[in-house]
């Protein structure tokens, strides 16, 4: 493995002004719009263009933004935490659940509703997708191919926080393509979801039977809250991803449109910075080139390849497709 793709990507989110003062998001327009325009110019600075995925009602709000910033190289998809969209559109009545939470019927509908508001604003319809919190059923991919989508980040592995329905214990942790009926699987859909890139050295725990790995994001003080240095994660997951060798290598990393990316002494630009540097310390150590990538670049590659024809394993063996055994289990 000579290269690896790095996706920096962005959640951008409602003001809490738009949805609720408790919900994350940006205290105002002029806030998010420099956390997002710091968060890009910074990744510039080492190569790397952004995806930005944006919620509909910001999308309505700072439409020009983002196509200025599309224009530029950065790739724009849809986010979605149901919940606030209720809030937003329905008073609450409708949609009011974490993604995860919302039956097939309803993630269509919500969907196709939300997909509309954001191509009026943006002037095309959203390719690209990640539901918040990365919370999603095992109906996510197909209705997300229904929809029109060919790809998104909808998977955080080794998450596990069963109130916002989105639980990632054991799931594929690298790029790959959507599973019609198990999430947790590569499948065979025209839909590549591209994992959250996570350092599976250590698992941290919180309450109530909340579970995740260390990840790149500069929003945790990984260090000052779990004593894990960015350049630890950084040279766990290089080598994690060295190890594994997939077909398409990538780096994954992920923040939130409320911090204060033009102020260079905020401590989250500061963690940011910090883990661009390990991160691209850690390749340099690995002898692997970092190119920077958006989502979109990493669906044409995984779905330039063909579907991945998987054995069926169960109590017996292993059998190919044509019902004969290609190894016992003993």
């Amino acid at each position: 493995m000579n290269g690896i793709s790095v996706v920096i990507t962005m959640d951008c989110e409602p003001t809490t002004a738009t949805t609720h003062p408790s919900a994350t998001g940006p205290r105002d327009w002029a806030h998010g719009e420099r956390a997002v325009r710091g968060y890009r110019d910074i990744a510039a600075e080492y190569g790397f263009p952004v995806t930005f995925f944006v919620h509909p009602e910001t999308a309505t709000a700072q439409a020009e933004m983002f196509n200025d910033l599309a224009g530029q190289g950065c790739c724009l998809g849809l986010h979605m935490h149901p919940w606030k969209y209720a809030l937003w559109r329905h008073g609450g009545k409708r949609y009011f659940a974490h993604y995860g939470g919302l039956p097939e019927a309803e993630q269509r509908a919500l969907l196709a509703e939300a997909s509309a508001i954001w191509a009026e604003a943006i002037g095309r319809a959203p390719r690209y997708f990640r539901p918040g919190t990365f919370s999603a059923n095992d109906a996510v991919f197909r209705v997300l191919v229904e929809q029109g989508f060919r790809g998104g980040s909808c998977s955080a592995p080794g998450r596990v926080l069963p109130e916002m329905r989105a639980i990632w214990t054991g799931c594929e942790p690298d790029p790959h393509r959507g599973n019609g009926e198990f999430r947790q699987a590569e499948g065979k859909l025209d839909f590549c979801n591209m994992p959250l890139s996570a350092d599976f050295s250590v698992l941290l725990e919180g309450r109530i039977g909340r579970r995740m790995h260390a990840d790149f994001r500069p929003d945790v003080d990984w260090p000052g809250e779990y004593g894990v240095s960015y350049a630890t994660i950084a040279r766990n997951i290089v080598a994690q991803v060295r190890e594994r060798r997939p077909a398409v290598p990538v780096l994954n990393a992920i923040s939130h449109n409320m911090y204060e990316y033009r102020d260079p002494s905020d401590p989250t630009c500061k963690r940011f910075r910090a883990m661009l540097e390990a991160l691209t310390e850690a390749c340099a150590q690995a002898g692997v080139q970092p190119v920077g990538a958006t989502v979109a670049d990493i669906a044409d590659a995984v779905l330039a390849r063909p579907p991945v024809e998987e054995p069926f394993v169960c109590e017996g063996g292993v059998f190919n497709r044509s019902g004969e055994v290609a190894t016992l289990q003993v």
